[in-house]
């Protein structure tokens, strides 16, 4: 199977925060091909990987509410009794190795996004996500080592007056609406800080500071550049439903909400 090194995930704390300008920005490189997002899929995907790590590992292992299931060491009896010995085992939680199922997730989302952009003229190939948290990007550096993450955040007043414009993404207006996704953005930007690994953007620095653009292609260790004014000229076809502004009630609960996140953050 062909090598497509160094994976690119692009998270953002919250909707209409830009990731999809900074998908495009990156993309535009010719050298990596950032796909859209998967309906949280990667998070489906660790959570499933969760799954196989408890019920492979050793019964002395606490889990969440749960122990080990000891299918690895069951795996491990299984492969040194003949045949005719297998129905008399434990076999319950019999399973293969936990590192030939990492290595076959690996595998298979190498396959999946990596064939299609090398087949399109693309080196490496990447993901973009609004969805998904700290556990989930933890996860997938264990999956692929040597990929790189982009954590994108946005002023929220400003994710929020966006998402309101778009009829609040389907949703029913009101405070229930409102705090779902303030709090969406004051989570996962608590859990972007604390990382440890990967690269922070703030939104409003990529699209005014030209030297943020630059630190990130730096990061993801890409020579080419796009256009110096791809960003200003990049067009979008998600357009606003109505250009109704933030209501002093909506602004002063997200204050309350986010105020110390947002300090954080320079906001």
């Amino acid at each position: 199977m062909a090598v497509y090194p160094k994976p690119v995930f692009i998270f953002a704390s919250s909707w209409r925060s830009g990731s999809t300008l900074l998908q495009r920005y990156v993309t535009r490189t010719g050298k990596i091909l950032v796909w859209g997002e998967t309906g949280g899929a990667l998070n489906a995907i660790c959570a499933a990987l969760a799954g196989w790590e408890q019920i492979t590992a050793d019964p002395s292992r606490v889990f969440p509410n749960k122990r080990g299931g000891g299918g690895g060491e069951a795996y491990l009896k299984f492969i040194d009794t003949p045949k005719s010995e297998h129905p008399r085992q434990w076999i319950a939680n019999l399973t293969p190795p936990y590192e030939e199922i990492v290595q076959g997730m690996r595998a298979m989302m190498t396959d999946l996004y990596g064939r299609h952009a090398h087949e399109r003229g693309y080196d490496r190939f990447g993901i973009k996500e609004t969805r998904c948290d700290l556990a989930t990007a933890t996860c997938l550096q264990a999956v692929f080592p040597d990929a790189k993450f982009l954590f994108l955040v946005r002023n929220p007043y400003d994710v929020m007056l966006s998402i309101k414009r778009r009829d609040w993404m389907g949703r029913q207006p009101g405070h229930d609406t409102l705090r779902m996704h303030a709090m969406h953005w004051k989570n996962l930007s608590a859990q972007f800080r604390q990382a440890g690994f990967g690269m922070t953007v703030r939104y409003e620095d990529f699209i005014s500071d030209p030297a943020v653009p630059e630190r990130v292609l730096d990061y993801l260790e890409i020579e080419a550049r796009p256009p110096t004014d791809f960003i200003q000229k990049s067009q979008v076809d998600w357009k606003a439903h109505h250009h109704a502004p933030l209501s002093l009630w909506e602004r002063a609960r997200m204050r309350y909400w986010l105020s110390d996140e947002m300090k954080q953050w320079g906001y």
